[in-house]
Order: C-alpha cells, then structure tokens, then sequence
C-alpha cells in the first residue's frame, strides 16, 4: 500500500481538509471507500495493477507496505528505480492527458450548439463541462497534475507566456462562472451535488471540503470544486438521466439559461481551444511548457 494524492506529491498545498488516499495494491477488485479516523479522513483506493492510467495516481507516492506476492516491481512502476526514467515517462502520460482533455472540449460543441436552441440548461451544462476539460488540459500540459479541490489555486499560480493560452484560460473561467460565486448558492448546490451523487462512496467527503472552502472564506475555489465534483457526476450521463434530473443539475452547477450569454461564451470558448489544439504540437514536444 501506499499514500497518494496531495498528502503524497504536494504536502506544501494539503488542506486540513484534504483526505489521505491509500493505494492498496490487491489481485481482486474492490471498491474505494471513505473513512474517518479520528479526526482524519481516508480515502481507499484499489488497484488490481499498475497500467498507464495509474501512473499519474502513483507520482511520488509514499510506500507504507510493500507486497512482493503482487510482482510491482515487474509492472509499469519498475521505471522508479531510475527516478529520471519514472519521471520522464509521469510526464509524458501527464502531457497525453492534456492534450486528450483539449480535444474532449471540443467535442462537446454540437451538444452545446444543438442544446442552447433547444434547453438552455443543458447547453449551460456542457458548456461549463467543456470548461473544466479545457482548464484541466492547461494545467497537465504545463505539467501540472490536476487535482479538483486545488485546481483553482493551480490555475492561478500557472506561468503561461503565451497570450492565447492565457486568454484561454481567462474564457473558460468565465464559462464556469467564478462571479456567481456566492455561499447561499454553494449552499444549493451542495445539496443537489449530494443528492445526485447518492450512491457514492465519498459523498461525506465532498461536503467536508465544501465546509471547510467556506470557513476559510475560499467561496470562489468552493464554487470551482463543486463545479469540478459536477462534471464527475454528469459528464457520461446519458439524455434519459439529465432528462429526469434536470433541476437537480440545474442547481448543482449553478446554471443560467442565458441564450444570447451561452452562445458568445461558447464561440469563444471554441475559438480559442481550435487555435491551441492546432498550435499544440508546438509546445506538446520534448518538455516544453506552456
């Protein structure tokens, strides 16, 4: 097993809200679950193997039990006897990322399109969706491990040199809508969140860090978070789920149903993302950042 997340890679920016996750490394599948211990909370994360998608998950994680039975050092993690390897190959599935979720932006434009004529609500949803995907491929090509209850701080601390990159960045925070950012609309929205997410394992942990946002007088970063833990629920929801719970989704991303606002913000938004995509081999080679 092994500690992973923010308490692993970037202790410095932890918050005292923030769970320990627990990699457990086990042949069987098992499901995550959350749990408290005093006054700490712990998220267990299982892994039947160490594939390309979890080497982002075990960046500079902390060993706490070491099993040989389960051959970790024959898997994709072998690289982390040679530190520069290991990093060099974090970085390389860290860029993909990035350029993956650019492109996953831009696919929502029909949807956007045809939902802003048709429900407004639902193209606010995807638009904000498209959002997220944009700001979370910025941070991973400027290598940068996105991590949703710190993303916004992220995004704030981010060098970008490039103006269009930086413009970028500055619409899709206006798609999310940061100025909306209020605690009696946190307060909806976690409610919805919550109810929508009912049957998830870490729905108590989604409303410590809300709390917690809120206490420290974090409202915006609170706002992003709960927009970000939105996308999670809603993203690969199919028409028949965000038919039937559409007030519910309404609330929980706080959404407008301002056509004439929607549709600029999304011309925008996908101007924008064309430009980088077709620059991005510009800076998507060797270690270049943004």
């Amino acid at each position: 097993a092994g500690i992973i997340g923010c308490r692993a890679t970037n202790p410095e920016m932890s918050l005292d809200c923030c769970e320990y996750d627990i990699a457990i490394f086990n042949k069987q599948s098992a499901g995550n679950r959350f749990i408290r211990v005093g006054n700490h909370g712990l998220e267990l994360i299982t892994l039947t193997e160490i594939s390309r998608t979890n080497v982002m998950k075990l960046h500079n994680m902390i060993i706490i039990q070491d099993d040989d039975s389960l051959s970790l050092s024959s898997s994709s993690l072998s690289s982390a006897n040679n530190v520069s390897a290991f990093q060099q190959h974090y970085l390389k599935v860290l860029r993909g990322l990035g350029k993956k979720s650019i492109i996953n932006s831009l696919f929502y434009h029909e949807t956007i399109t045809k939902n802003i004529q048709k429900n407004s609500v639902l193209g606010a949803m995807w638009l904000k969706i498209a959002a997220y995907d944009f700001l979370e491929g910025i941070l991973a090509l400027s290598e940068i491990k996105p991590m949703p209850i710190h993303e916004l701080n992220q995004i704030r601390k981010i060098t970008i040199e490039r103006q269009d990159i930086a413009e970028g960045v500055k619409i899709a925070l206006e798609c999310i809508g940061l100025e909306r950012a209020t605690r009696s609309t946190i307060s909806r929205s976690i409610e919805a969140i919550c109810e929508l997410n009912s049957m998830e394992y870490d729905k108590e942990l989604i409303k410590i860090k809300v709390n917690h946002l809120l206490e420290k007088g974090m409202v915006s970063d609170c706002y992003y978070y709960l927009g970000k833990m939105g996308h999670r629920c809603l993203a690969y929801r199919d028409y028949k789920f965000l038919s039937k719970y559409m007030k519910l989704i309404q609330i929980s991303m706080d959404l407008t149903n301002d056509m004439q606002q929607l549709q600029k913000l999304h011309i925008n938004l996908l101007a924008i993302s064309k430009i980088i995509l077709k620059k991005l081999s510009h800076y998507y080679s060797g270690c270049n950042r943004l």
